[in-house]
């Protein structure tokens, strides 16, 4: 069995404005007023590298529009412990507080965000979402929505991805899979891989978890019955990287993904958006 090495392909950003504007479009600002602070509400559903460095890229382009912590710019962040339940409270805080502009990171509290602000003003202009259409967070993303919300979605390129997986381990025959089948951009990015391994008669061993204290015996449980593991973009498997990097290590499992920053946890390869580059765009 192929033993794992850190092989990334780097710099290809697979991401896309999601083409919406809230009513107040005429009021846009680029630019700070001078005398003025704003508040944004930043919500994220649990502390992962992957949203971490989201984060880092949305707080490093705020800075360079003039938008600074500590002079102008109260950034309120708030984490959910990946409790979806806890996304309520988190948004009901920011509405409280009169937030300029709530940002929630990842679709559960996009979802939370839509509903608790619906038919109101307050801004919500959402990240870490693959699909907005299907999860309901938009009805279109080719046209403005007439709301309050707007936002950034990247989708990483899944069948390019298993291109470069065989590739690598051409020998692949039987492909297991770890996510959380309640993530729904999960569930969307497994459909597209399982449909692009079995069109290769290939066989598709999934394992769904609900929790990150699932993920290590849901890896062990592929021990001998794969020839390689596949991870999503998933925030439950991110959370848990450590012990999925050990199965497969100890096993010799070769561990491939579409999140990029599973690459410097362990995992073989993967092509997808840069994380930080993605927070940037967010930003903007």
């Amino acid at each position: 069995m192929m033993k794992p090495v850190n092989f990334l392909r780097r710099g290809l950003v697979l991401a896309a404005l999601a083409l919406s504007v809230a009513p107040a479009a005429a009021q846009e600002r680029t630019a700070p007023e001078p005398g003025k602070t704003y508040r944004v509400g930043y919500a994220q559903l649990v502390d992962h590298p992957a949203l971490n460095a989201t984060r880092e890229g949305v707080i490093e382009a705020l800075k360079e529009a003039g938008f600074e912590e500590g002079k102008n710019l109260v950034f309120d962040y708030q984490n959910a412990q990946g409790n979806p339940g806890a996304a309520r409270n988190i948004i009901d805080k920011f509405v409280a507080d009169g937030d300029d502009v709530i940002a929630p990171c990842t679709t559960p509290l996009a979802q939370a965000a839509i509903k608790l602000t619906q038919g109101s003003s307050v801004p919500v202009a959402f990240g870490c979402v693959t699909n907005p259409v299907q999860t309901g967070i938009l009805a279109a993303t080719d046209k403005a929505t007439g709301t309050n919300v707007t936002g950034f979605y990247t989708m990483p390129p899944v069948k390019r991805n298993i291109e470069m997986f065989l590739e690598i381990q051409p020998q692949m025959k039987r492909v297991g899979a770890i996510w959380n089948s309640g993530e729904s951009n999960s569930e969307a990015m497994v459909k597209l891989a399982q449909a692009e391994i079995e069109a290769r008669g290939m066989s598709w061993v999934p394992v769904a978890i609900t929790s990150s204290a699932e993920v290590k015996n849901a890896a062990e449980s592929l021990v001998g019955k794969v020839d390689a593991i596949v991870t999503p973009q998933d925030n439950t498997v991110a959370s848990a990287y450590q012990a999925l990097e050990k199965v497969v290590r100890d096993n010799q499992i070769p561990w491939f993904t579409f999140d990029s920053q599973a690459v410097e946890q362990g995992a073989i390869a993967a092509m997808s958006q840069d994380q930080i580059q993605a927070g940037r765009e967010w930003a903007r």
